[in-house]
């Protein structure tokens, strides 16, 4: 088994009680570890790009939405365990449209970096019009209902969310015709210092009331057993990158501390593929936080 639908997936994990991660990279050798990872402890994964990120005006190189496609469909066709694509959190409608259009499994629009909030009429019309677009090319859409909280870390400071509303969620997925929504019960994105409350009394009423999958966003925010029990509780993807972005620094700044870099071949710090390769350690680093995170969400042997 390799690429999968995203419908697929979602019905397997709820039937099965697990969540699937979305595990986020940026480049070719964080793609490989998620999927290294997900083989290792046979699970279903999904994986993407932030299409907030890769479509940043500021940019000093543009990117090519094309060529990430590539290189993220190659590597599932060749996984060894059920694996689809996401165009996640874009906050370009064209793009979004575009990747479903070239083959993501699943896109999601959501301004979640803009600094103007769009009010829930022009958003549930520009969701409309992305979910038909991406049904007529075969993608899932996902949405998202209710502001998650923010956190900056080089500042320091929390932007406050709002708990998603079972009534206005339940009134956007059957206007906009999504596949999967995103809520906020708690989570929190980009948050890394200690974690937070999920509010599971506002958890069981959306899944009380929502017909499809509900997703959290900020995985890297929730602590290993509410992972677990949310997952028991029908949500049926989680999302992370964060964490994965911070064991790489991390392995960097231990490389960097043990070994002197001016005194050793180039080769073997970058391309060798051997012990002191960094690209290598980088990998395993993430790899070790992608197994942690798929078995906490019940995600271990559920490859199908």
């Amino acid at each position: 088994m390799s690429r999968v639908s995203v419908k697929i997936l979602m019905e397997h994990a709820l039937a099965h009680k697990y969540a699937v991660g979305y595990f986020e990279s940026w480049n070719l050798e964080s793609t490989l570890a998620v999927v290294r990872a997900a083989e290792n402890v046979k699970s279903p994964v999904i994986i993407g790009v932030c299409g907030t990120y890769i479509g940043e005006p500021k940019r000093r190189y543009a990117e090519s939405l094309t060529v990430y496609y590539a290189m993220l469909s190659q590597i599932a066709e060749e996984a060894k365990v059920p694996v689809a694509l996401l165009l996640n959190e874009s906050d370009d409608e064209e793009m979004v449209i575009r990747a479903a259009e070239n083959g993501f499994d699943m896109v999601m629009y959501a301004p979640v970096f803009s600094s103007e909030e769009i009010p829930l009429e022009q958003l549930t019309k520009i969701q409309k019009h992305i979910a038909q677009r991406a049904h007529e090319n075969g993608a899932a859409v996902e949405g998202e209902v209710g502001e998650l909280p923010l956190y900056n870390s080089a500042a320091g400071k929390l932007h406050d969310g709002e708990v998603t509303d079972p009534d206005i969620c339940a009134a956007f997925v059957k206007e906009t015709g999504i596949d999967t929504v995103a809520v906020s019960v708690g989570n929190c994105h980009l948050k890394e210092d200690g974690m937070v409350t999920i509010n599971y009394d506002a958890l069981n009423a959306l899944a009380e009331k929502i017909d499809i999958p509900l997703v959290l966003h900020g995985g890297t925010s929730i602590a290993r057993e509410d992972l677990r029990r949310a997952a028991a509780m029908g949500v049926a993807k989680v999302n992370f990158g964060t964490g994965m972005k911070r064991a790489v620094l991390n392995t960097w700044k231990q490389y960097l501390a043990e070994y002197e870099v001016d005194h050793m071949d180039p080769n073997d710090v970058l391309g060798r593929g051997t012990d002191k390769d960094l690209l290598m350690l980088e990998q395993e680093a993430v790899i070790r936080y992608v197994e942690e995170t798929i078995c906490a969400m019940n995600g271990e042997n559920k490859a199908f």
